[in-house]
This record gives C-alpha cells, sequence and structure tokens, in this order.
C-alpha cells in the first residue's frame, strides 16, 4: 500500500474595525457543513509484465482539506508512484500468466468518512510464439516523417496492438487493422531536429488471450543539414614481400555508397589488386629493404560526395632463406570465436627462438603460443571493428632472423549480428506429408558462421526430423512430419550463431495435407450476365495425374455442361452483380479430400483503369474510355459486353461471343487486331502488347512484344494469366508466379498458391491466395 500527503492552500481571512471591542455580528457567521472529497480515475486498461503504465488521477476537496492517498492492489508486488496530482505512474510485476487486477485508491480529508475507488487492469505475461514481421532496423533523416509497417500473426485471439518508444520521447501515430490472430500496424512518427546520429529502441507489441509479443527494432535518425560520409583505415599495415594482405576500411555514410578507388602511391606496385572493391586485397610487391608506401580510399556517395582516407603500408624485405608463410583459419573473426594462425616452419633444429606478438595492444591472455601455431581467443570488445597484425619472428641459431606479419581483423558481437542475414528468408517453403523436404537459404555474414538451429516457433505441430545444416554460405533445412492433419501455415526460427553473436531470423514454410493439390484459378472480374471458364489443375508432387475432377460454387452461376474435366465454362443465370466463388476438388489415394476456390466478380457497372484511359461500363455496357484530354473511339462494339482491358495508349473489349474489338492513339500496335474468333479471356500484358485466352487454354499475343511473350508461355506450364511492365514479364503458371527480364527467370514464388497479379504504382505484385499482403518482387 502506498500512503499519499496532498497539502492543501490554506488561505488566512482577516477582518479590520475601526475601533476597539468586540463586534456585534460576531455570533452571526454563517456554519458550512464540510464536504467528502471527489476521487476520477482514468488511463490504460492493458498492460504488460514487468512495465509501467501511467494513470490519470484528479483528487478534489471542495472545503481545501489536506487529503491522504492510499493505493493498494489486489496483486502483490504492485508499486505506485503519485508523480503530480494529475499522474500516478503504476510499475507491475514479472508475471507468467494473464491476471485481473483491480486498483484501489482510498482518499481521505480527515474529517469524512474515505472516498474509494476501484480500478480495473489486464495484466498480460510477455510470451514467444508470434510471427511479427519488422526489420530489425531503420535509418532516417531529422525532421522528416518516418513510417515503419509490420504484420504480425499470433495463435490465439489479439486484443490489442501498441507501440512504445526506450530513450525519447515522440509524437506519433499508428494505424493498422486486426482479424482475429493477424493483423498489420503503421507507425508514424515525427523525427526530432538533430545535431549529430541518434539512436533509440522502437517495440510493437501484440496483446493476446494469453499474453504479450514483442519485436523490436533500432531507429538511426541522422543530421538532416547535409550527407554524411566517414571513411578511416588503420594506421599502418605490415605484409611480407609478394604475401597477399587485405585492408577493410571503416566507413559511416547517410546515402547509397557509388564506387570505391584505392590509390598505391609509389613503386613498385602491389599485384592482384582489387582497387574499386570496399575490400582490398593485393600481394605485396618485392623489395630489397623494408619500405613504407602510401596508400589511400577515395570513397563516393550518392550526390557528389566523396571523402579520403590513407594509411601506410609496410613491406618487409624479402629473405630468401628459410621463407616463411603463414595461413589463418579466418580472414575476418567475431568476438568469442578461436583464430588459429599457424606457420610452415617445421623443423626447430637451428632455430634459436620463436616469437608470436600481436599489436595495438592486444592482450596477451587471449593467445597461446607454440612454435608454429598461434591461437586467438578472441575477446569481446567496444569497438566494432577490430585491426591487427600478427608479427611471427623465427630468430636462427646460425645468426639472422625472418619475419611473417599475417593481418588479423575481427568485429565486436553487436557488430557481428549487424551483418548476419538470410538473403531470402521471405521465401516459403513446402512441407507435404510423410515426405523429407530439403529448402536451401543463402546466408550473409562478414564472418565464419560458427553454428545453426532450427526451432519451430509454436508446439502445435511435432517433427518427425527438423534440422538444419550449413555450408559456406548456404544452410540447409530439413523437414518431415508424419503426422498432421490440415493444410497450415509453419513458422521456424533460424538460430544463427558466430562467436558471442546470436541472430534469430524468421523462415515459413507452407504445409499440405496431400501430395495432391487443385488449383482452380487466378480471381478474374466480368461484365454481369457473361459465360466465363475456368482452367483448373491437379498439381501431383510425383506427377500422378489418375483423379476425378469436380466442380462446385457459390453465386448465382451453373455450368454449361456436366462433363466431368478441368476445363469448365460457367454462364450466369440471371444478369445482376454478384460474386461467385468457383471450388475444384477430388480425392486423392487415401481418400484425402483436397479443394482450391477462384473468385469470379460478375459486375453491372465497373470502372477498368490503365495508364492513360480510364474505361467505365455502366449497365453492362461500355459508356466511355477517357484520358485526360480525349476520348478514344471503337468503330465496332460487341454485341453482349464481356471484359474490358487498358494498357498504354489502347482499350481493348471482348464480347460474350469471343469476338475481341481494340482502339488505340499514337499508332498502338494492339489496335490492330488479328484474326481472333472464340477469345474467353483477355490480359493487357503492357503498353504495346496484349494476349488472348481460347477455351482450351492456349493463348494468342499481338503487339510489338509478341514473339517474345509467346516464348515464354511455351515454355511454361498452363499459364493462367500474364502482366508485365517496362522490364519485366510475370506469368502465373501451375498456381505459381514466375517472373522474367528478357528469357532470365528473377522471381519465382513459392508455397500458396497466387490469387492474380496486379500492378501497383508501376511496380509487378501478386497476392497469394488467402491473404491480402500485396507481394512486390521487383521494381520497373
Amino acid at each position: 500500500m502506498r500512503k499519499i500527503l496532498l497539502a492543501s492552500l490554506v488561505g488566512l481571512l482577516t477582518a479590520c474595525g475601526g475601533g476597539s471591542g468586540s463586534s456585534s455580528n460576531d455570533d452571526q457567521r454563517p456554519t458550512t457543513q464540510n464536504r467528502a472529497p471527489t476521487v476520477t480515475l482514468s488511463g490504460n486498461t492493458l498492460a504488460i509484465s514487468a512495465e509501467s503504465i501511467t494513470l490519470n488521477t484528479a483528487f478534489n476537496d471542495p472545503d481545501n482539506d489536506q487529503l491522504t492517498v492510499n493505493w493498494s492492489s489486489s496483486l502483490t508486488g504492485v508499486q505506485f508512484d503519485q508523480a503530480s496530482l494529475a499522474t500516478t505512474i503504476v510499475k507491475f510485476p514479472t508475471v507468467t500468466e494473464k491476471q485481473n487486477i483491480t486498483l484501489t485508491c482510498e482518499v481521505s480529508d480527515g474529517v469524512n468518512p474515505a472516498v474509494t475507488k476501484t480500478y480495473s487492469i489486464t495484466l498480460y505475461p510477455v510470451i514467444a510464439g508470434a510471427n511479427i514481421v519488422m526489420e530489425d532496423s531503420y535509418a532516417f533523416s531529422s525532421g522528416s516523417t518516418a513510417t515503419i509497417n509490420a504484420t504480425f500473426e499470433t495463435d490465439t485471439e489479439i486484443q490489442d496492438v501498441m507501440w512504445e518508444f526506450e530513450g525519447i520521447d515522440l509524437s506519433y501515430e499508428a494505424s493498422g487493422s486486426t482479424t482475429h490472430n493477424k493483423g498489420e500496424s503503421t507507425l508514424k512518427i515525427e523525427l526530432p531536429d538533430v545535431s549529430e546520429v541518434t539512436e533509440f529502441k522502437v517495440t510493437l507489441k501484440v496483446v493476446t488471450d494469453n499474453g504479450a509479443h514483442t519485436r523490436s527494432a533500432t531507429m538511426k535518425v541522422s543530421p538532416a543539414d547535409g550527407p554524411t560520409l566517414n571513411v578511416s583505415l588503420p594506421e599502418q599495415i605490415t605484409v611480407s614481400s609478394a604475401k597477399e594482405a587485405s585492408i577493410v576500411p571503416i566507413i559511416a555514410h547517410s546515402d547509397e555508397i557509388e564506387s570505391y578507388s584505392w590509390q598505391w602511391q609509389q613503386s613498385p606496385q602491389p599485384s592482384e589488386q582489387t582497387s574499386s572493391n570496399k575490400v582490398y586485397k593485393f600481394v605485396a610487391p618485392v623489395v630489397a629493404q623494408d619500405t613504407t608506401f602510401d596508400l589511400s580510399l577515395k570513397v563516393t556517395m550518392k550526390g557528389g560526395v566523396t571523402e579520403t582516407a590513407t594509411t601506410k603500408v609496410n613491406v618487409k624485405k624479402l629473405v630468401t632463406q628459410n621463407p616463411i608463410t603463414l595461413t589463418s583459419s579466418h580472414d575476418v573473426a567475431a568476438s568469442g570465436q578461436t583464430v588459429v594462425v599457424t606457420s610452415n616452419v617445421t623443423d626447430f633444429s637451428d632455430v634459436e627462438s620463436v616469437t608470436w606478438s600481436v599489436n595495438n595492444q592486444f592482450d596477451d591472455q587471449y593467445l597461446t603460443k607454440e612454435n608454429s601455431k598461434l591461437t586467438i581467443q578472441v575477446p569481446e570488445v567496444e569497438s566494432y571493428n577490430n585491426f591487427h597484425n600478427i608479427s611471427y619472428t623465427v630468430k636462427y641459431k646460425s645468426g639472422g632472423s625472418v619475419t611473417e606479419t599475417q593481418p588479423f581483423t575481427f568485429h565486436n558481437t553487436v557488430a557481428t549480428r549487424g551483418t548476419i542475414d538470410i538473403i531470402n528468408k521471405d521465401q516459403r517453403f513446402d512441407i507435404y506429408p510423410k515426405r523429407e523436404v530439403t529448402h536451401n537459404y543463402n546466408l550473409t555474414s562478414a564472418v565464419p558462421i560458427d553454428d545453426i538451429r532450427i526451432v519451430a516457433i509454436t508446439n502445435l505441430h511435432t517433427y518427425d526430423i527438423l534440422e538444419v545444416s550449413h555450408d559456406n554460405n548456404t544452410a540447409t533445412v530439413k523437414v518431415l512430419d508424419n503426422e498432421y492433419l490440415a493444410s497450415s501455415f509453419r513458422a521456424f526460427d533460424l538460430i544463427i550463431k558466430a562467436g558471442f553473436a546470436e541472430k534469430e531470423i524468421k523462415v515459413y514454410a507452407e504445409s499440405y495435407n496431400s501430395l495432391l493439390r487443385t488449383y482452380a484459378g487466378v480471381n478474374e472480374t466480368y461484365v454481369s450476365g457473361s459465360n466465363f471458364y475456368l482452367f483448373g489443375q491437379l498439381n501431383h508432387l510425383e506427377g500422378n495425374t489418375d483423379y476425378v475432377p469436380a466442380w462446385d460454387n457459390s453465386g448465382g452461376v451453373s455450368k454449361v455442361s456436366n462433363d466431368v474435366a478441368l476445363f469448365t465454362e460457367y454462364r450466369q443465370i440471371l444478369p445482376q452483380n454478384d460474386e461467385a466463388r468457383l471450388s475444384l476438388y477430388t480425392r486423392d489415394e487415401a481418400d484425402t479430400f483436397v479443394t482450391n476456390s477462384a473468385q469470379i466478380t460478375l459486375a453491372k457497372n465497373l470502372e477498368v483503369e490503365g495508364e492513360h484511359y480510364r474505361c467505365t461500363v455502366e449497365d453492362t455496357a461500355l459508356s466511355k474510355c477517357t484520358s485526360s484530354n480525349s476520348l478514344l473511339n471503337f468503330e465496332t462494339q460487341p454485341d453482349q459486353l464481356k471484359q474490358v482491358v487498358t494498357r498504354g495508349y489502347y482499350a481493348c473489349q471482348l464480347g460474350n461471343a469471343g469476338d475481341v474489338h481494340c482502339a488505340g492513339f499514337n499508332d498502338s500496335p494492339v489496335a490492330q487486331v488479328p484474326t481472333l474468333e472464340d477469345v474467353v479471356k483477355l490480359n493487357a500484358v503492357n503498353y504495346d502488347t496484349a494476349c488472348a485466352q481460347f477455351a482450351n487454354a492456349s493463348w494468342q499475343c499481338w503487339g510489338s512484344a509478341a514473339a517474345s511473350i509467346e516464348q515464354l508461355i511455351a515454355q511454361s506450364g498452363l499459364v493462367h494469366q500474364i502482366l508485365g511492365n517496362h522490364t519485366h514479364t510475370c506469368l502465373v503458371s501451375d498456381g505459381s508466379l514466375v517472373c522474367y527480364a528478357g528469357n532470365e527467370v528473377v522471381f519465382q514464388s513459392t508455397g500458396d498458391y497466387i490469387e492474380n497479379i496486379v500492378l501497383d504504382d508501376g511496380e509487378l505484385c501478386y497476392r497469394t491466395q488467402g491473404s491480402n499482403i500485396l507481394n512486390c518482387p521487383m521494381k520497373d
């Protein structure tokens, strides 16, 4: 219980008179009834384990009496801090399960009975297990508005979503939406003006029925008064003649680096230089005497900003007698790793002494020295990047000595963790029942990876095999699940360890209840009253095809034919606005029910918008296609309109009878329609190319890129949709998305089937079935 004394302001009133003696009015002063104080409490009703909330408090005494405030809680360990009359800070203890807590505030004026107010709080534990997708770090310029987007999915119902800051007080606005156990949130922050780089932590908290999930990120704010570029090099590098060496610069920059230029100032020049790379590698020139050379690095940042740093390279003379070479187990190491440096000297019969040393005040306690081997236990240090030289000196009994050097560079734990990443971490892999599957991830790290572990984020599923191995820059995940009943989304943590540094990176998979998957096609929109085709597929992991397909529908549509077929035609019973969901289903060898559906929208009125034209359909007929300054005129019109498409300077209409009518401006090649009959669907592929699909699922394209697009179609499976921009062309083939730059595959989706492809501000984007998230893997 916390007791607080609130001092009241007491005014002293003095009556003044012209003479002595008592006043005749003394007995006529009014008598007043002392009134009880009032208490008002408000604020947040949700709290997180081991954290604090602020309650808004208002204590008012009509008679200005001195007040005593007592706080208590139904939960032991709650602390109260009466920061002011207006606010009370409540700090909660650590809990491991959800708690409903009652806070009690008792206020007394010393005259009337105490006034008691209660306030209910739901206290959640901090638990693991949510999939919160956001970056580990962000960088912005001061004085700007920063935006952070995050998506999340939990095992239970979401109660609240909140953002918090550590180490700074900011003005912000949060928006987003949640549906049951998933959602998204966007944080907009008004960043302060800073004169130097400022870092702080932002945390997203997702509160569920079971507890709270958190994910934190580091935000770095740079001064906005100009670009920042700082370059530094080690003070001196020592290397022996004809030996390889490398130099890693330290660069802090506020924009994209455009180029690196290393210059070796004197002759002789080294060989095998990497003069335009960030890391400078070279083979030292051969010198007769120890020689010091000047080496400079010029870094150019976007916007023409440059910075130059210099260092000295001391090249040791070539000793022809008993040449020595050193070999290190690590080019760059991390704090916590063991580095082993070995020499090629094996015969020590003529050796008087051997000396190992590491410069720049490296502590000898971390070194284990042997005649031909030096073992370094890399310590934890405050500086991010650390440069040293290892010297190995052999003194011979016959006189003379030989010294060989080896660069020794290591990163501390923070710097190491920042370099570890998985390039294709967002690429999902597929899990099938009773089938061992493997998936490769591309690792990036400035230091060698020591170990990788994989754990399932939730305990909803058990695995017969769940393991990961790594080789160089590849991590291979192996999964086997022999017992599960339904298709589901799976999430795992890859825990990557290098020295003391550990980094958790989430990867994802889709599991399926059968080796067989059905695909009903992409979502489409047609004019009400139209007939439309569905091109279904049965995709089996081992290529089996002996299954009986069937179609089911919800909505006012019916099949034109009762044939059992993957390709089927539907018609709308009555021309009206409708959204029909058509499902393709079958049963596999184990009698497992497998299904997939597509949504067909039928609309009397709709608008189709391209880069230049907006086409309007009113009451199932094309009303107009207009740009900002022109109207597109069609020479012919279909009797019954089925579909309208537009891109660039053209627009096309598809009639329900399969007839195609196009119009264009600026000599658009799409306006010259080839002979086409029985077309069932049109795709406006790009600025000057369109494609038509027929009832047998084949395609014919026309326009400037027709030949190259038809070549992509020919080398693909069953193509459901085609869309492109200036640089790429994407096809939905066999349910997956494949994107090309020319004839080269630059992206291929995995996991869930594709719902459709769309253009979003010039970007080629797609949605997977059952997801509202728009994925844009490439930019125009």
